[in-house]
Order: structure tokens, then C-alpha cells, then sequence
């Protein structure tokens, strides 16, 4: 019997106090400055610095446009770029349209995030300008590594952090050598603007040909303006954005809580559910909720959590070398196909009740039983049936 009560999506887009908000914008609208730069824009760069704990911040109007915007700041020779093919398309997107031609990456079985190794091995083979390593769920990819892999290599590093906000790690060691780093400020990131993305550079210049590009290619004099692209970020998103980011820390805290709790619940099943490895030193931020189904066909386990009145979404697919529209790369991806086969987000949202939380626990409880149980009974006789024909 399915559950009757209402869906609990994956991704639940939330404001914190949204009358407030409403009336802040309010004024904003009635205050004759929508665009341009602003009150609201200066306001949240300069807070959204401090936050992060570095001298600068740029806003944009989203995370796609951060990639790119930081590429061309950065003045990155074209040439290949390496990127994960377990990543949203915008990654991809961000690379194509700025001239590169996508090679891609495995990633690291456990954690899910591109393999330094095999990055190696890529660009002692392929060679490239680009580097784009990717946060996953926020998760951070061994940045140090792939820094170092790439510096050695000649090439830039842009942080795709779209999913990082407010993930913290114990060492820093890596962001000196990094190019940029880009955020995310969608609708469904832990931090919200409805639309919006932040560049970070340790570079300054970087950072002033970001202002400047952001708003179309324009200096002064004006002869001196370059090609550039419109990606300033409006007063109402900046508004909304910086209302978010003072309530950031509580719902940091709010969300790390509900992942601890979920992921203990998947973690009472580990013949049926693996959870993604948090590397030591790392606290995520709790974006999403990724599972790896250990051995269960994904099709029932998501129509198993529906009946269960919970959304259970494949994310990041399918993965962008299997995209028509590129040629085969060649490149095989073991790691990547594997875990694509079998992945899927279970909901995790930034305030969750404990009715919420409950229902969860009981559909991940319900779900390991009912696809679980009969294979974890099979495989006795499957592995007697291997035996025998090994003999």
C-alpha cells in the first residue's frame, strides 16, 4: 500500500523568514535601484567575503556564468580542459562555450569526487589548459592533489564549489593554488538567491577583471572596454542573498544534524545502501543526500521509496560522456559507470520535521527490507552456483 500522505520531495527550495524578506525587497523595488551595482550587491560581497574568510568576493547572476566568468578573467590558454563526467551539465557547458575541448576524469569510488590519479594520468596523456574539479553533495575533491597535479602541468584549476557553500576542511593548504573557486546561490543550494554565484580568486587582478567582465567588458575611458558579458547579479537577488547568509550558520547546523541522522539510518543497511565517504578533516554542509544502491536495481528501489511517499531522484545524470552530442572520449570511466548505475538523493532540505525525519527513516528501513532481504537470501546459492562452476 503506498503511503498517502503528501511527496517529500529531494529538494524543497526554503527562505528563512520570507515576510520579512518580502518587505526588505519591497523597498528595494521601490527605491529606483534594481541593477547596476548597489547597496544590497556591495553588502553581500563584502559579507559573503567574510564569511568565507578571504580579502574578496565576486557576485554574478548565477553559478553557470561564475565557470565562465572566472575562465575568462583568469585569461586561460584554449586547449583541453579536464573536468568529472559526474557533475551537473553547467560544468561542461561552462568549458564548451569558452573553447575547450571536455577530456574527462573517474572519480574516486568512495567519495565520489574526481580522482587525482587518474587526473595524473590524463594530463601526461591529453596535456590541457584547464582543470575543473567539482564538489559533490558537499563533499570537496582532494583539492591539494589536484592542485599540485595541475600546477606541475601548467594548468589552471577553477573550482566548480557549486554545491560547497559552507563546507568547511581542516586544511586551506590548497586554495593559494587554485585559479578561482566558483559557489552556487540557486534556488536549491543551502545558500539561496533564487539565482545568483560568487568567484573567489587569490589573485586581485583576477578579481578586478571579474567586475569589469561582469559588466560587459566596460572601463574607463571607455575606449579601453573590452568584450565582456552581462553577469551582474540585481539588487532584489543580492537583497535576498544576504538575508539568507545571515541565517546561514543555523541552517548549517540544521542540515548537518539531519545528515548525520540519515546517513546513520543508511548505514544500518550496508547490503543494500552505501553512503559517500566524508573524508577526515571535512564537515559538509549537507547539500544533498547521495545513496549507491549496493545491489538492487535502481528502477525499484526508486519506485520503493515512492510508495513510501518519498522522492528518490538520480542525480548528476546521466554522466556527461555519455552525452550524444560529444563524440567517445575513449577514455574509460570504471568508477564513474559504476556508481551512475546504482545512485540516487534521497530528500534532505534545510528545516526538516521530526514527523519528516521519521518518515524518512522508516522508507530507508522499508526499502532495505523489502529489496534487501530476498537477494541477501540468494546469495548463498548464487555463490554455491560459482563454486561449482569454478570446479
Amino acid at each position: 500500500m503506498s503511503d498517502q500522505r503528501p511527496l517529500i520531495p529531494m529538494v524543497l527550495p526554503q527562505v528563512e523568514d520570507p515576510d520579512a524578506i518580502a518587505a526588505q525587497l519591497a523597498g528595494v523595488l521601490r527605491s529606483g535601484r534594481l541593477t547596476n551595482g548597489g547597496p544590497f550587491t556591495e553588502s553581500f560581497e563584502e559579507a559573503i567575503a567574510a564569511f568565507l574568510g578571504v580579502e574578496e568576493a565576486v557576485a554574478v547572476s548565477n553559478g553557470a556564468i561564475a565557470i565562465s566568468l572566472a575562465i575568462e578573467a583568469a585569461a586561460v590558454p584554449r586547449g583541453k580542459a579536464i573536468l568529472p563526467a559526474f557533475t551537473f551539465i553547467a560544468t561542461l557547458n561552462a568549458a564548451v562555450h569558452a573553447g575547450f575541448e571536455p577530456v574527462f576524469c573517474d572519480i574516486d569510488p568512495e567519495t565520489w569526487t574526481m580522482d587525482p590519479e587518474h587526473l595524473r594520468r590524463l594530463l601526461a596523456s591529453h596535456g590541457a589548459t584547464l582543470v575543473l574539479p567539482v564538489n559533490v553533495f558537499g563533499v570537496p575533491p582532494d583539492l591539494a592533489g589536484i592542485a599540485r597535479q595541475a600546477r606541475a602541468a601548467g594548468a589552471a584549476v577553477i573550482y566548480d564549489n557549486a554545491h560547497g557553500m559552507g563546507t568547511e576542511a581542516a586544511s586551506r593548504e590548497a586554495e593559494a593554488l587554485l585559479t578561482a573557486t566558483t559557489y552556487s546561490l540557486h534556488a536549491t543550494k543551502v545558500l539561496v538567491a533564487a539565482e545568483g554565484g560568487v568567484v573567489v580568486a587569490p589573485d586581485r587582478a583576477v578579481s578586478a577583471a571579474m567586475r569589469r567582465l561582469r559588466n560587459h567588458g566596460l572601463a574607463q575611458p571607455l575606449t579601453a572596454s573590452v568584450p565582456g558579458m552581462n553577469a551582474k547579479i540585481d539588487e532584489l537577488r543580492a537583497a535576498l542573498a544576504l538575508a539568507s547568509l545571515r541565517r546561514l550558520p543555523e541552517a548549517l547546523a540544521r542540515r548537518r544534524t539531519y545528515l548525520e541522522r540519515l546517513r546513520g539510518a543508511l548505514s544500518r543497511h550496508p547490503h543494500v545502501y552505501g553512503v559517500q565517504r566524508i573524508p577526515p578533516g571535512v564537515r559538509p554542509n549537507g547539500q544533498n543526500l547521495g545513496v549507491r544502491l549496493i545491489d538492487a536495481p535502481i528502477d525499484e528501489a526508486i519506485a520503493a521509496f515512492a510508495r513510501r511517499g518519498v522522492e528518490a531522484r538520480r542525480y548528476f545524470y546521466p554522466p556527461l560522456h555519455e552525452l550524444s552530442c560529444l563524440p567517445p572520449s575513449g577514455v574509460a570511466l570504471p568508477h564513474t559507470d559504476r556508481l551512475c548505475a546504482g545512485q540516487v538523493c534521497l530528500p534532505l532540505h534545510g528545516r526538516m520535521s521530526e514527523e519528516t525525519l521519521e518518515r524518512l527513516e522508516a522508507a530507508i528501513d522499508g526499502v532495505a527490507e523489502e529489496l534487501g532481504a530476498p537477494r541477501l537470501a540468494a546469495r548463498p546459492a548464487r555463490q554455491a552456483r560459482l563454486d561449482a562452476d569454478a570446479t
